[in-house]
């Protein structure tokens, strides 16, 4: 039996206000979300900035902890809008920011002390010296990449003391989050910026046959979470911001009653809920036929059964899953194709026979098979966030009433003296008693406000309760206002500096003229292979386990020993490595040099070059016109991943890729 006095955080995802209500309902200990913007599930319901701050004071009402994603790469003209969030975050008190891009980590340890950043898995933090250096940017806590082994997370956990937060549950990408261009090549749309359309999940021709090469099994920790605990990691979340309220519910409630059988030491006999094929990840192994299902696209449901008959006007089910009026069902062919959708509201169900009577108009081809998908919407979500009063903000005060009433208000940084003029009386029969003064001033209906009142008086005095009370109106109304004058002053005080920042970034780097000329690189891997001269790049692989950064750091040493001194960063782990050695670095197409704050964040841990992945070509950057924007001439790779792809030449439209192997990694390229 484990120890009472471990704290276990089951973290949920909220795609919508319903979703947010029901995880909390379902027992998830915190909830993370994001707005309409700047987050990695912009196709998601997502949150208003008023559904938001009513969420964050929902979940502190309950004692649940509230994290806001902002897990994607920004551009300069976005930080004016980036700031109006961080100031409603900051205001609201959420519990965390979950961060993608540097540059954002850069602005808020720089202007935003109070918020904690939580790094997204977007920053794939693979080994010990990425998750050191995030750890050194002031990060509080780092969520790891579905593709490391529990062995691989306990030797960094204990290489680097910090918060780390892992997946247990949803879908799987085939890419390193952080590193997968699939979307953005293809479609223009980036899942770098939240508008990922999966191609991942699409049909490929391989070898004339139609097949789903990158489609990966989802992820199914179930009852292995226990090794994972045993092992001292205690935030385990759950994927699936685009995932129906019937399915949030489902899975927490599941890990909820789990988590609390092991630490309880007792049976829990459930299976985990599945939408498709699923797998325990790279928990153990990383073998491409073990996590990926290339034979068909999976469903995304959860299968209740079979259509035994088909008639003219409806189809006839046999089920033994518990069904309900709202109910959105989704029917498949035997190759996973979907043959009809809707929701469940016409239909009959004899408990006798477990068949399930669906009036509904449904074509093909038996066997065909039945999923639950979702459930209609609820409306009262909205209505439970503003049951609980809006009340963020504790002030303090002090009373002293002697010939006047002086009242003296805090809220954090801001206070303020408060001194009102109104008839005081000697008691002669009824005084007015510190608690009374205590109880009025405690009630703030009006204001956003609770309070904790200390009040000194002179002895036996009496003011008529009708004044007092109108005297507490008039302060919090007065107090509001000033307060409020005194956010605006800060907040527009503190956008100005972020301004003036970003100017003078721009000011000081500009570049006087541009290097159109492509550079040389080659990769550390090939290094033995192809003769290349001193002045040329060498490319560091983007991926390197635990276990191979000693092997790695030593070829590396090699190379500065023979006479080479330029390298290009995959990723920004390695500034830990290459502190105070003399080298001329350049931060490669994975380290995402997009905006102001991560250059300035670059240069001021000497990085000299930088370079722009192709599928920003066509954006106005700013940071191209800056010093050290440098090409090179190399293959375009739309994924990046643990798995080794079969050979073969993968078709998809007008597209011909095909994978290249290095030592722990594959990509995918365009065929040569």
């Amino acid at each position: 039996m484990l120890s009472n006095s471990i704290s276990i955080e089951l973290l949920a995802p909220a795609g919508s206000p319903e979703a947010f209500i029901v995880a909390l309902e379902a027992g998830a200990d915190a909830v993370y979300l994001g707005l309409k913007e700047f987050n990695a599930r912009t196709r998601a319901k997502n949150f208003t900035i008023d559904e938001f701050k009513h969420a964050v004071n929902y979940a502190h009402h309950h004692n649940k902890k509230i994290y806001l994603t902002l897990n994607t790469l920004l551009f300069d003209n976005e930080f004016k809008s980036i700031i109006d969030i961080l100031d409603i975050a900051e205001d609201s008190k959420v519990d965390a920011v979950i961060v993608q891009d540097i540059g954002l980590i850069h602005l808020l340890r720089t202007y935003y002390p109070s918020l904690s950043i939580h790094a997204s898995t977007q920053t794939f933090c693979h080994n010990s010296m990425h998750a050191q250096f995030l750890k050194s940017l002031g990060v509080s806590r780092i969520i790891l990449p579905r593709e490391l082994s529990l062995n691989e997370i306990k030797s960094i956990m204990q290489k680097v003391p910090l918060e780390y937060e892992v997946f247990i549950h949803g879908a799987m990408c085939f890419s390193f989050s952080g590193a997968c261009l699939f979307s953005s090549y293809l479609y223009g749309q980036s899942g770098n910026r939240g508008r990922c359309l999966q191609p991942c999940r699409y049909p490929f021709t391989v070898s004339g046959t139609t097949r789903y090469p990158f489609s990966m099994k989802d992820l199914a920790l179930g009852s292995s979470i226990s090794n994972y605990i045993k092992a001292g990691i205690t935030k385990f979340k759950i994927e699936g911001r685009l995932k129906s309220t019937w399915y949030i519910k489902e899975v927490v409630t599941y890990y909820r009653k789990l988590i609390d059988c092991i630490i309880e030491d007792t049976i829990c006999d459930k299976e985990p809920p599945q939408l498709r094929t699923a797998s325990k990840g790279y928990m153990c192994d990383s073998y491409y036929d073990r996590l990926v299902d290339p034979q068909k696209p999976g469903v995304a449901g959860t299968y209740i059964g079979t259509v035994t008959r088909i008639q003219h006007n409806s189809c006839i089910i046999s089920t033994m899953h518990p069904l309900q009026k709202g109910m959105r069902l989704r029917i498949v062919d035997s190759k996973g194709r979907k043959i009809y959708e809707g929701t469940l509201l016409k239909y009959t169900f004899d408990k006798r026979k477990q068949t399930l009577e669906w009036h509904v108009a449904c074509k093909g081809a038996l066997p065909l098979f039945v999923y639950v998908i979702g459930e209609s919407k609820s409306d009262t979500a909205h209505k439970k966030l503003k049951a609980i009063p809006y009340k963020p903000y504790s002030v303090q005060l002090t009373i002293m009433i002697n010939s006047t009433v002086k009242i003296k208000a805090a809220i954090e940084n801001f206070t303020k003296d408060y001194s009102y003029t109104i008839p005081i009386y000697r008691a002669i029969k009824q005084e007015l008693s510190p608690n009374t003064i205590t109880n009025i001033f405690s009630q703030t209906a009006n204001v956003p406000f609770t309070v904790t009142v200390s009040v000194i008086t002179q002895d036996k005095i009496f003011i008529p309760l009708s004044q007092l009370k109108q005297l507490r109106r008039q302060f919090y109304e007065t107090l509001y206002s000033d307060y409020n004058r005194h956010k605006e002053y800060t907040y527009q005080k503190r956008k100005n500096d972020i301004t003036a920042h970003i100017f003078s970034i721009k000011k000081r780097n500009i570049a006087t003229h541009t290097n159109s000329s492509p550079h040389t690189s080659i990769h550390l891997e090939k290094m033995h292979a192809i003769h290349t001269n001193t002045n040329a790049f060498i490319e560091l692989p983007i991926f390197v386990p635990e276990d191979a950064i000693d092997d790695t750091i030593k070829k590396i040493d090699k190379c500065i020993h023979n006479g080479y001194k330029h390298f290009i960063i995959p990723t920004y782990g390695w500034l830990e490595y290459f502190k105070g050695k003399d080298v001329v670095l350049c931060a490669g197409d994975f380290c995402y040099c997009v905006n102001s704050f991560t250059y300035d964040m670059y240069k001021n841990h000497s990085v000299e070059y930088f370079t722009i992945s192709e599928d920003m070509d066509s954006l106005n950057l700013t940071t191209r016109e800056y010093k050290g924007y440098i090409k090179f001439q190399k293959s375009r790779i739309y994924v990046v991943t643990r798995l080794r792809i079969p050979d073969a030449v993968y078709m998809f439209k007008h597209k011909r890729l095909c994978p290249q192997h290095y030592l722990h990694y594959d990509v995918l390229i365009d065929c040569q």
